[in-house]
């Protein structure tokens, strides 16, 4: 009884783990015109196979693996496709860079004196964050033309360069300029300490507080699901827990 019970269950969270996975990888990002035809047939492809392997492992007690990788396949492949798009990406802008950074160096060749040459040249190296080339390449323009908008990219650059190496830090609070070895902020007492971790608290929200939730609720969760199916009717014990996986589920995924 109570393996037909647990079997049912898992069918239950498994289904609703397909039909999210469907949703977002592919429904909502078709919805939102951010699927390419072939990406398109490699999900669904990926998706039937999902299904295939649960419906197989539903009939086949005994596959306990295959029911777990069975819901693997299709964020697999988007993380693949992904990954696969974005190294494009990079690659296609290096390229890019080198066939400009060429384009603009044939330019100071023959016209040694063309000034947006060279700052085109800086603004290059200023993205790639290669400040020390960036500064060489604006100060030989602001050698040649000493414009307003050459000299911000110049002071940019240098202040950039600080803190790449590590002799100033900015802080966050009032955006006064310290050396690296002062802890606190000169003008608001901001603490150079707190900065850091203030930064991390900021770029992993989201992360953290899944995280705590797990730890406070999880087992509060367990318990309360073996008392369920203890003192309640089997029927509603699982009804009450396919609730709990569904909004526990959207909770996480879409947080």
């Amino acid at each position: 009884m109570f393996g037909a019970f647990f079997l049912g269950l898992w069918l239950a969270f498994g289904l609703i783990i397909l039909g999210i996975e469907f949703y977002y990888f592919i429904v909502s990002r078709y919805l939102e015109k951010d699927l390419s035809g072939l990406e398109a047939l490699i999900l669904i492809f990926c998706f039937a196979i999902s299904i295939f392997m649960f419906i197989k492992s539903i009939f086949h007690e005994e596959m306990i693996i295959l029911r777990l990788f069975s819901l693997l396949p299709l964020p697999l492949a988007r993380g693949v496709i992904y990954t696969i798009g974005f190294t494009k990406e990079k690659v296609q802008q290096k390229i890019e860079e080198e066939k400009s950074l060429r384009d603009w160096l044939y330019t100071i060749e023959k016209q040694p004196d063309n000034v947006n040459a060279y700052v085109s040249i800086g603004d290059i190296y200023f993205e790639k964050k290669d400040y020390e080339k960036a500064l060489e390449f604006y100060n030989k323009a602001y050698k040649i033309m000493e414009m307003p908008y050459i000299l911000k990219r110049i002071r940019t650059s240098e202040k950039e360069l600080k803190i790449q190496k590590g002799v100033i830090w900015v802080c966050p609070e009032c955006s006064f300029d310290n050396l690296n070895e002062v802890k606190q902020c000169k003008i608001c007492g901001y603490s150079k300490v707190d900065r850091n971790i203030l930064r991390d608290i900021k770029h992993l929200k989201k992360e953290i507080f899944k995280g705590i939730a797990i730890i406070i609720f999880g087992p509060l969760v367990l318990i309360f699901l073996a008392a369920l199916y203890i003192i309640l009717p089997i029927y509603i014990a699982l009804g009450i827990t396919l609730l709990m996986i569904y909004f526990t589920i959207k909770y996480f995924v879409t947080y």
